[in-house]
């Protein structure tokens, strides 16, 4: 019998052998994602060189350096990388400096309510960076904001209004937004320090100012520098803020102005000079994703767990503590609460109006019922679940399968085909969008332009680095030997798949599409680069039109629902992350 088993066994791999020495799939998953990947910047670089007025008119004849010396001779693009530098220094800086005063008052003291901002804090995901901006347009906008109304009502009219259509106004916005990641980030990092090192330098006399500085600040250096690299490149792409309040304004940041030279020139669009424009955001974008992962792979060397006792210590923050409480709250109010209600508040009005009592006596549900009378409103939303499950879906399974490549195959190209993948990562969504509006138009036997499709495509290749890094992770912690078992007892490798893999990376699949749908539904950037009317409008481009138009109400009516939506949806993300922590638990 053992000797049938052992036969049995040998069998299987054999079997497996011959399966992985053709490669078929494995070829056939390795050019889709050399094709998905590199398509896109091969025209994105050639359109940089191309005079021509559409990319349908490219030709050799039409190549050139008259883009970038049109693009970089222009005295306005040293103040766009000036306002970029500014605004992305600024957002980074201010968002790590709360994230940072976060995590240490949850991970390291005894402040109350620490469970509320643990559940809190991620909430903020929740609201949309194009939903929230145009929350705080409506409180501080010059003419129409509320806050600004009522501080003139309060102190007079020489009082002047506090202008949200500024740099300043950006970078606010923006690091309060770029708190919810930062924090998710740090607090493994301040939960894993040891508080003997800085017990033993307030022994040796050192003041708590010198502690923090030389010994929990270079500790945390490794883990902050590489948290403060990638918030620096969420900021580089983000187009929603800088586009809602940089925009009316004037005020150009590098995503914005590849918006503006691409859909809203006067004439026809210069192409050539957005790619050109482009090809300068890619480069930092990469060098920042380079210098990112260069950090990450180093802190080992700054290990601070050892298997010795280690035990975190709280600090006492004696009468400090309520008021520490109260800043959080605050900022949670200003992130969450306020953009929320001013959302309802506005949502409920015939017209735009401050907040006062013949203001709530006249609220009415019309804007709610002119989003089941509005046709676009319908044909958008079908748009977005179309897009969203496709995008989701997709993801999920092509994330997979590279994946299985990756940790499972002994493929020759396996880590090329990882690195491949995690490329969409380092390119900004408005330039990945301008670099499928150019292989969609070229490309003419996929036809896609103008679809929603086109927005799944470049919405899935861009998310695939969330993905794999996911998948990569989740099927490591499965043994080759229950694979083995099932191949012994006569089991397909399909049905391997289904009854093995699949039960098992079931909540990562679910986390993974989750995520998935939550950004698909937020991001604006890349749809609006591909948008080309009715047929593939989704939410994020009609709430864009709709708030360009005018129709703030109904934007409200909008953005209300999609905010609750989105909420409940990051409370399932919550959900399934503890569930799957509790699988880990129960694994090991």
């Amino acid at each position: 019998m053992v000797c049938g088993f052992a036969a049995a066994a040998s069998g299987a791999k054999a079997t497996m052998a011959h399966l992985s020495r053709l490669g078929l799939w494995h070829h056939g998953i390795f050019f889709l994602v050399l094709f998905l990947v590199l398509a896109p910047l091969f025209f994105l670089i050639l359109g940089s060189f191309s005079t021509a007025r559409l990319p349908t008119d490219f030709s050799l004849a039409t190549m050139g350096f008259v883009n970038y010396i049109k693009v970089y001779g222009d005295p306005g693009t040293y103040e766009l990388f000036t306002n970029t530098v500014v605004y992305v220094g600024g957002s980074a800086a201010l968002g790590i400096s709360l994230a940072v005063s976060l995590a240490w008052l949850v991970e390291r003291t005894n402040m109350p309510g620490k469970i509320w901002v643990y559940a809190g804090v991620p909430m903020i995901l929740a609201v949309p960076g194009m939903l929230q901006a145009m929350a705080w347009v409506l409180l501080l906008s010059p003419r129409i904001g509320f806050l600004n109304r009522m501080l003139q009502d309060l102190f007079g009219p020489d009082v002047g209004p506090i202008n949200i259509y500024s740099l300043e106004g950006m970078i606010f916005l923006e690091g309060i937004r770029l708190v919810p990641t930062a924090f998710l980030m740090l607090v493994p990092l301040m939960r894993s320090m040891d508080p003997a090192l800085e017990d033993a330098a307030a022994v040796s006399g050192a003041r708590p100012s010198s502690v923090a500085r030389k010994i929990t600040f270079r500790l945390l250096a490794p883990g902050l520098v590489a948290v403060m690299i990638y918030q620096a490149m969420t900021a580089l792409e983000v187009f929603e803020i800088p586009g809602v309040l940089g925009l009316p304004a004037g005020i150009y940041v590098f995503s914005t102005k590849i918006y503006a030279i691409v859909r809203t020139a006067t004439f026809m669009p210069v192409y050539g000079q957005a790619n050109a424009l482009a090809m300068v955001y890619l480069v930092i974008a990469v060098v920042t994703t380079y210098l990112y992962t260069k950090m990450i792979s180093r802190v080992e060397r700054y290990t601070i767990i050892t298997g010795k006792g280690y035990r975190p210590r709280e600090f006492d923050l004696g009468g400090w503590k309520y008021p520490a409480l109260a800043s959080v709250i605050l900022y949670l109010f200003l992130a969450v609460i306020l953009p929320f209600t001013v959302f309802v508040y506005t949502s409920f009005l015939p017209y735009l109006q401050a907040p006062s009592w013949a203001a709530f006596q006249g609220m009415t549900l019309k804007n709610y019922r002119l989003l089941t009378q509005y046709g676009e409103v319908g044909s958008a939303l079908w748009n977005t679940v179309v897009m969203v499950g496709t995008t989701a879906t997709a993801t999920v399974v092509f994330s997979f399968f590279i994946s299985l490549v990756v940790v499972r195959s002994k493929f020759w190209g396996r880590k090329l085909l990882d690195q491949l993948a995690f490329v969409p990562h380092a390119i900004p969504g408005i330039v990945m969008g301008i670099a499928f509006f150019w292989v969609f138009l070229k490309l003419d036997f996929l036809p896609v332009y103008g679809t929603v499709w086109a927005i799944s495509i470049g919405f899935t290749v861009s998310f695939v680095s969330y993905g794999t890094r996911s998948m990569n992770a989740a099927i490591l912690q499965i043994h080759k030997e229950l694979e083995e078992a099932a191949y012994v007892n006569g089991a397909t490798p399909f049905r391997t798949m289904w009854r093995v893999f699949f039960p098992l990376m079931l909540p990562t699949f679910v986390g993974v599409w989750i995520w998935v749908v939550l950004h698909a539904v937020r991001i604006a950037g890349m749809p609006l680069m591909l948008y080309e009317g009715p047929r593939n409008q989704v939410l994020a481009i009609l709430i864009w039109n709709m708030w360009d138009e005018g129709y703030v109400p109904a934007v409200a009516a909008i953005g209300t629902l999609l905010m609750i939506f989105l909420l409940l949806l990051t409370l399932v993300v919550r959900l399934v992350g503890f569930r799957r922590h509790a699988v880990q638990l129960v694994g090991t």
